[in-house]
């Protein structure tokens, strides 16, 4: 009985072992890969996951969140295969802890920001000479991506410091999640206004574009994406994708710029 006693761990440990290794061994072979993408890029991104998955038949797992709240969970050990990054600074944050491969950093689109007011607004127009008054044009809250790890809230933020509004606006700023959210919060009539990116407001039906800000207002506004440090032929497959004419239009048509 004792015998009988210390042999059925053993039995144990090495069935738990098998079932691991059997996962582990199914999870290596599944055809797929893990796509960690800005959330302003959602649509862009599904469509080309969808395409992709048309020519390779390699499936696409889509994570979407801000850049920063992305770049967190890659560097806490998070799989993934590819990023896509709103901005410079979070994938050159990656790259120095040496979790993507350096060599694949491209840049892939671009973006411009804008002034949105929920569609019930008929009312308020401004032109590059109205601009000026930015903050004395409505008297409500307005929202715009969280700044500490949302691009869009970054260049949000420098838009006003760079048109000194900061002291006007500070008290009224919503922060959001991510720059979807923001622009939720406009579509909601939450708030009186709103500074996303052109893609995303040309998306939604229930805000109304009031003012498309001029390039040099904030910092180039890039897409950058790169994949993990150890590639594999289905990463690489994507990344090949990405550049075809196929991709481009895909995300032309979503209203980003591509050189």
């Amino acid at each position: 009985m004792k015998l009988l006693l210390k042999t059925k761990p053993s039995y144990l440990f090495l069935f738990l072992f098998g079932f691991l290794l059997s996962c582990s061994s199914h999870n290596k072979s599944t055809n797929s890969i893990s796509l960690f993408a800005a959330a302003s890029v959602t649509e862009v991104m599904t469509e080309i996951a969808g395409e992709f998955k048309k020519e390779t038949g390699i499936s696409v797992r889509l994570n979407f969140a801000s850049s920063g709240i992305l770049a967190r969970q890659i560097e806490s050990g998070a799989g993934f295969d590819y990023y896509v990054s709103a901005s410079k600074e979070w994938m050159d944050y990656l790259d120095s802890l040496q979790l993507v491969d350096r060599i694949s950093i491209r840049s892939i689109a671009g973006n411009r920001m804008v002034a949105i007011v929920p569609l019930e607004n008929k009312d308020l127009q401004l032109d590059s000479v109205s601009i000026v008054n930015f903050p004395d044009l409505f008297n409500g809250r307005i929202s715009i991506g969280d700044p500490t790890h949302v691009p869009a809230g970054k260049y949000a933020q420098e838009i006003m410091k760079n048109n000194s509004w900061n002291d006007k606006l500070a008290k009224r700023i919503l922060p959001a999640k991510n720059v979807r959210d923001a622009l939720f919060m406009v579509e909601m009539g939450e708030v009186e206004m709103g500074i996303v990116y052109l893609s995303d407001a040309q998306k939604s039906k229930k805000v109304r574009t009031v003012y498309q800000f001029a390039e040099a207002d904030c910092d180039p506004i890039f897409y950058y994406g790169a994949s993990k440090l150890i590639k594999d032929k289905n990463t690489e497959a994507f990344a090949t994708f990405l550049n075809t004419d196929k991709a481009k239009f895909i995300w032309k048509k979503n209203g980003f710029k591509i050189d």
